[in-house]
């Protein structure tokens, strides 16, 4: 029986987290383009390795990831540890808190998709688009923007899950497989699940409550009303926690905005949630209509369903849609009696589109 000595085999890739050492600038459109040809996206096949395009593509979403936060520390949205009394070293998920947290008198709590990176929507839209497009970066601006006494600002962090002991920060599962390994033919690194998990954040409900009742719950003014935006898992996960824990946010969740990729039948257990629901939740769901275009899908979800104006990619709808839903946000805010009236668009008849 032979074998081949680790010493012999093909060492793993190693790209620089260099947008300049990959090739790539930042143009004056906020766009990422390669620097010998300007039109030119983000080149992932540069290989028939699969590993060397999925290490290469790490390198690049940790420039944007920099790049990003950097950026919004600029404009006073610093990056907090959960749990809160967690060091640098200690095992954590950091989130996004803007700076007026404690004196805002209307907090607005974000929870994406559980496969996106802090600060993050979409690398599509970052590569297609700009980086604050892809990114919270234009979101928090216009919600700074929105008035002299804007609302303070929480970006939930259900991707980054996994704790890296050695580089002590915690990882996407698309991080956690692009780790340097011995050799390019390595097996992968297992997740330890005692190792390598995060203290009251070892799942996405975990997070949430976290989010919920420290980041919120302990940072923000006790008397600031609480509006909440859920996409895809974030928006299962916000929603299944509200309504088991009703009795502690009725009277400060004030209104939620969803993005679905399509319409689900809800089941209420909370009878006060399912009233809150149809008065003042309303759910993006992805179509190919106009954007704010009224669908169909109240009798099964419970209130008033829109399109987001995207078909494809359920991470786009934020890119999309955050206008529309900060738009329905402020409604709420501006008017505190206000109830959507119940409104549903039939479904086609046979043979109609």
């Amino acid at each position: 029986m032979f074998r081949r000595l680790e010493s012999s085999l093909p060492k793993d890739f190693e790209y620089p987290a260099d947008l300049a050492g990959l090739g790539y600038c930042i143009n004056e459109k906020d766009q990422i383009r390669s620097i010998t040809r300007p039109l030119q996206e983000f080149h992932y096949f540069i290989s028939k390795n699969e590993r060397a395009c999925e290490i290469q593509r790490e390198a690049m979403n940790t420039c944007i990831r920099q790049n990003v936060l950097s950026r919004l520390a600029l404009s006073g949205t610093v990056t907090t540890r959960l749990p809160l009394d967690a060091s640098a070293d200690d095992p954590h998920v950091p989130i996004l808190t803007s700076a007026n947290i404690s004196t805002a008198k209307q907090i607005i709590v974000y929870f994406g998709d559980s496969f996106q990176d802090l600060g993050i929507f979409a690398y599509r839209t970052v590569g297609q688009d700009s980086i604050a497009a892809g990114s919270v970066i234009n979101f928090i601006n216009a919600i700074q923007a929105s008035s002299s006494d804007p609302p303070a600002v929480v970006i939930a962090n259900l991707g980054q899950s996994i704790w890296y002991r050695r580089g002590k920060k915690a990882l996407t599962q698309v991080s956690w497989r692009t780790l340097p390994m011995k050799t390019a033919v390595s097996l992968g690194f297992v997740v330890d699940k005692v190792k390598n998990s995060i203290p009251k954040n070892e799942s996405m409900a975990e997070h949430v409550k976290c989010v919920f009742e420290d980041a919120v719950g302990r940072l923000a003014h006790v008397d600031a009303k609480v509006y909440v935006i859920g996409v895809a898992e974030g928006a299962v996960e916000a929603v299944e926690y509200l309504q088991k824990s009703w009795e502690m946010w009725k009277g400060r969740v004030e209104a939620i905005a969803i993005g679905s990729s399509h319409v689900w039948r809800m089941q209420f257990s909370n009878q006060d949630f399912k009233e809150f629901w149809g008065k003042r939740v309303r759910a993006y769901i992805m179509s190919g209509e106009e954007i704010d275009t009224p669908l169909t899908g109240r009798v099964e979800f419970g209130c008033n369903c829109y399109s987001t104006g995207e078909v494809s990619h359920i991470e786009c709808i934020m890119p999309k849609a955050y206008l529309s839903m900060l738009r329905y946000l402020s409604l709420v805010a501006d008017n505190p009696e206000y109830e959507a009236p119940e409104q549903d668009i039939p479904l086609p008849k046979e043979g109609e589109e």
